[in-house]
């Protein structure tokens, strides 16, 4: 049995039916030209037999006295059958169709007495696609690694037919065996904790020095901050990719720079059209991953920065520079502690 982190700890905290607190991923692929009807159900059943599952896919949720959830145990055996299931969705098989099933699968908790992941082969599509949608908890792993276990079962060769499981992927894990490494650790952590307080003190210094101190209470209220219940309702929208990244270049800004300013002005429009804009400039929250480009493994390590979208009307270059520069200095002045319990914001 080993202890949470705090960050980890607080995922469960935090959590109840309405507020589920788990990442997810919905994937579309084609089948191989060469495949016959059964390729679907024949690729659910390797799914299923890929049964060397990794110690981070057993861990679940040990209860303390006092009912709080602090302390991770291993399952021993992993029930394939219960965390691997096959959907099939109902006529005509749109996307809208799709969308529907996962919004009813993203509503609901998972089951804190088993290892906290499921993942749904769906079929059915009109098109001849098939999808697998995987939602894991939060307190196992963040956004950037939930994708980095999916793309570690892909294959970028289209010959190559081995079935490979995100659970089943050989990955690098930040387990540790021995007193030795849990006291490395411990002292690792503590001597990284002055390192939190002169960073935090860069952080306020700079932004004030830009007169763009952000903070969650500035914002203004809007007709979207109301209390939520458990429903999800999921959807889609694709973009050129290469289109983004002509635009990024025409701009000298970058792929995520691009992305936050056509969310900004996507709901501002929203807002507009609602004549529900408020007076006061829109401060979102937006996720911003503390990860190296060596770091795949699982747990949490992400900020958060408030930038401030203008309700004015905008073109891009305006918006780019104050609604970006807080998720930069965020992630510059983050210190990132070694070890197991290192640090990790979210």
């Amino acid at each position: 049995m080993n202890l949470m982190s705090p960050v980890e700890s607080m995922m469960f905290l935090a959590e109840s039916p309405g507020h589920p607190m788990h990442v997810a991923g919905l994937q579309l692929f084609d089948p191989p030209q060469d495949s016959g009807r059964e390729f679907v159900r024949e690729y659910y059943e390797g799914l299923r037999a890929c049964d060397d599952v990794q110690p981070l896919f057993r861990k679940r949720p040990a209860t303390l006295p006092g009912g709080l959830s602090a302390a991770w145990s291993s399952a021993t055996d992993i029930d394939l059958d219960y965390h691997v299931r096959h959907s099939a969705l109902p006529g005509p098989g749109r996307v809208r169709e799709l969308l529907e099933l996962v919004s009813r699968l993203q509503s609901g908790m998972l089951d804190r007495h088993r290892p906290l992941w499921e993942t749904h082969v769906i079929e059915g599509l009109a098109d001849g696609r098939f999808a697998v949608y995987t939602k894991i908890h939060h307190g196992l792993v963040d956004g950037i690694s939930t994708i980095n276990f999916l793309q570690n079962s892909l294959s970028a060769d289209p010959l190559d037919r081995e079935i490979r499981a995100p659970w089943a992927s050989p990955i690098r894990t930040d387990e540790h065996t021995g007193a030795s490494s849990r006291l490395q650790t411990l002292a690792s952590t503590i001597k990284s904790v002055p390192r939190l307080g002169s960073s935090t003190l860069r952080l306020a210094r700079s932004a004030l020095l830009e007169q763009q101190m952000t903070l969650p209470f500035q914002a203004p209220r809007t007709m979207l901050n109301v209390p939520i219940g458990g429903a999800r309702r999921c959807a889609a929208q694709s973009w050129s990719l290469q289109r983004i990244k002509d635009v990024k270049n025409a701009a000298g800004v970058s792929v995520n720079d691009v992305v936050l300013a056509m969310c900004a002005g996507a709901l501002r429009a929203y807002l507009t059209d609602q004549h529900a804009l408020p007076e006061k400039p829109l401060v979102a929250m937006v996720p911003v991953s503390l990860r190296t480009a060596d770091d795949a493994a699982g747990g949490n390590a992400v900020g958060r920065c408030w930038p401030i979208w203008p309700r004015t009307s905008m073109t891009p270059l305006s918006v780019w520079p104050r609604s970006t520069r807080p998720c930069s200095r965020t992630r510059r002045s983050s210190p990132r502690c070694p070890g197991r319990r290192r640090w990790r914001w979210e």
